[in-house]
């Protein structure tokens, strides 16, 4: 059994002590900080996940060189859950008001499948205030396409675990343990009903910013999964990568859609070294 460090205690005690921004429709949006180093990153989650899975890559950020802020979506973690109001644009502001409530600028963002698709929006809106954008399984700015097979499945989660977990192991390469998933369905359970179907409906057809892309100033990098169901190298090429001046494609070995989870370490090394490349 691994024994739990000091670094550890601190990661999660990062994650039990939320800040919050109030978003202009009264809804207060969580997030999260850790460190307070001179490079500031900033990490957005995807659909039926919440800012805690990022935990995993903060032990390779040391904090005397790095100030990572994560943020939970509306409508899961320790966000204001509302009723209605689960669209792209609300979801793109709602990451708006936690860059303007912490006055970033020259910051790294990091966005995960819709987190990817809201990363790159707010790098279209803000320019030369982001420094390098790194989208992990990123959900394309003209949303991604299901059959209806996997419409049925991920509908299903809005109101049964066993669909939410499901979709956990739909993304990962190889057999989940047990033990892992629950760990991942901690964050799931969280999210509202009214989050997971609107979220569900934002990345397959309510994202469509593809007029904004070209406005992206900063060097990207786009990092995909292997084994990835949906976002294959083909449709990320075609459908992010060839969309964004300059950006580059890596594609990370062994896992499927949750790159920073089965490839933490990969992927913290993939972020660290494209910052450092920007110097």
């Amino acid at each position: 059994m691994r024994v739990k460090t000091s670094h550890d205690a601190a990661i999660e005690q990062t994650f039990a002590a939320p800040r919050f921004a109030q978003a202009d429709d009264g809804a207060r949006i969580a997030y999260y900080t850790y460190g307070n180093g001179p490079e500031t990153i900033l990490l957005l989650h995807g659909f039926n996940s919440t800012a805690e899975h990022w935990s995993s890559l903060l032990a390779s950020f040391p904090p005397d060189a790095y100030r990572v802020i994560a943020p939970d979506m509306r409508g899961c973690g320790h966000s204001d859950k509302p009723l209605s109001g689960y669209t792209f644009e609300r979801l793109a502001q709602d990451a708006m008001t936690v860059i303007q409530t912490e006055g970033l600028t020259g910051f790294t963002l990091v966005g995960h499948s819709t987190g990817g698709a809201i990363a790159q929006w707010c790098a279209a809106e803000l320019g030369e205030r982001v420094k390098s954008l790194i989208l992990i399984g990123p959900v394309p700015a003209t949303g991604v396409p299901v059959n209806d097979g996997a419409r049925k499945l991920f509908q299903q989660g809005a109101n049964d675990m066993q669909g939410r977990a499901a979709i956990w192991k739909l993304g990962w390469h190889g057999e989940m343990d047990a033990d892992l998933l629950e760990h991942f369905m901690t964050g799931s359970r969280t999210w509202s009903p009214e989050a997971f179907l609107g979220i569900f409906d934002v990345w397959t057809i309510g994202t469509h910013f593809p007029e904004k892309l070209p406005h992206i100033t900063a060097p990207a990098l786009v990092i995909g999964g292997a084994h990835e169901p949906f976002l294959t190298p083909a449709f990320l090429t075609e459908a992010v990568v060839a969309k964004i001046r300059g950006a580059r494609l890596v594609m990370a070995p062994d896992c499927a859609h949750f790159i920073h989870l089965q490839q933490a370490a990969l992927t913290a090394g993939l972020i660290r070294g494209f910052i450092a490349a920007q110097h």
